[in-house]
């Protein structure tokens, strides 16, 4: 626990100092964004594809009847993501997670939820502060989406499952929404 403490606290400094460094510009926290989340999958999955993703669900033939970017691209994006949670998780910065593509938005939708979060303190915090630099799965998230060619928006979502009751209000898990999704 006293690890995780660090790991938080270094990283909320890390990320606050990058973007006052930045200045707040929104096009290099960008590029900054896409280089963390390169360099991560670089360390963790350099060789992953699209036969390390396997969905949560039974294949539907029409699943991705309305899409307009390239099917393989997203699995072989999110094969890297599995391999690099994988590795997240066997260091302890993560614990259960799930990646799903919903039925019922045939391909416009991906969502990420991870369970027991390390960096979720300090996602909160740098969030209500408003600092405009995520954290590394949102960075993760977005350059393999970017390297994919594909476009999408991200909604963070940092949810407590075990109460909705606001005073016992304790999230542990992160909520990554990628909406909209479709060819750049």
């Amino acid at each position: 626990e006293k690890n995780r403490g660090i790991y938080k606290f270094e990283l909320y400094s890390t990320l606050r100092a990058i973007t006052n460094f930045l200045n707040g510009d929104k096009s290099s926290i960008r590029a900054f964004q896409l280089a963390w989340g390169s360099e991560l999958v670089s360390i963790y999955a350099p060789s992953a594809s699209r036969k390390d993703y396997v969905s949560p669900f039974p294949d539907k033939e029409d699943e991705f009847a309305d899409f307009d970017y390239d099917k393989n691209l997203l699995f072989d994006a999110l094969g890297s993501l599995t391999v690099t949670l994988d590795r997240l998780k066997s260091g302890g910065l993560l614990g259960f997670y799930e990646i799903s593509i919903p039925y019922d938005d045939y391909g416009s939708v991906v969502t990420l939820a991870l369970d027991d979060y390390s960096s979720i303190g300090a996602e909160i915090l740098l969030s209500e502060q408003n600092i405009s630099c995520d954290g590394p799965m949102q960075a993760l998230m977005r350059s393999l989406f970017d390297k994919a060619r594909i476009k999408c928006t991200v909604d963070t979502f940092f949810i407590d499952p075990s109460t909705t009751r606001q005073d016992d209000y304790n999230p542990t898990q992160l909520l990554l929404s990628l909406s909209n999704v479709s060819k750049m």
